[in-house]
């Protein structure tokens, strides 16, 4: 019981830790602009069988200030536009194309939408999200200028 205790205790002060800010510790982040090129991929996991199925497409997305449009293989993804925002580590995008009140997973093609964590170092950028807490479908994205 003490053992758990102390665990819990360090694992809230690291967490508190994590809080405090000085002035030289922030970092800024780099806005992702301009024209990517790369690979889309959707991996899907039965559970009942385990078995993985995925399907790839090759695409290309704009980025301009706060606005993308995404284009391609349009057969596998769907093309589509319209705003992201983001920070140190998610970027949202907001597909225009998504009908109101339709959740982007129901429509035929996937359109980019929703919350994905990504990595963007002023070259490469690469965004995956899952459906949380299934985890049945994965969705990466491995881009570059």
């Amino acid at each position: 019981m003490k053992r758990r205790l102390l665990y819990f205790l360090l694992g809230i002060a690291a967490a508190l830790s994590g809080c405090i800010k000085g002035n030289d510790d922030a970092t800024p982040v780099i806005q992702p602009q301009g024209k990517f090129t790369g690979q889309y991929y959707r991996v899907h996991r039965n559970n009942t069988t385990q078995v993985k199925d995925t399907i790839k497409a090759n695409l290309t997305l704009d980025l301009t200030s706060n606005t993308f449009t995404i284009t391609g293989d349009t057969s596998k993804h769907a093309g589509s536009k319209g705003t992201f925002n983001y920070n140190q580590s998610y970027i949202e995008w907001i597909d225009s194309t998504v009908p109101v009140g339709t959740n982007s997973l129901d429509l035929p093609k996937y359109h980019l939408h929703g919350l994905y964590q990504y990595v963007y170092n002023g070259s490469s950028l690469e965004f995956a999200a899952s459906t949380y807490p299934i985890d049945t479908l994965i969705y990466i994205y491995k881009l570059k200028k």
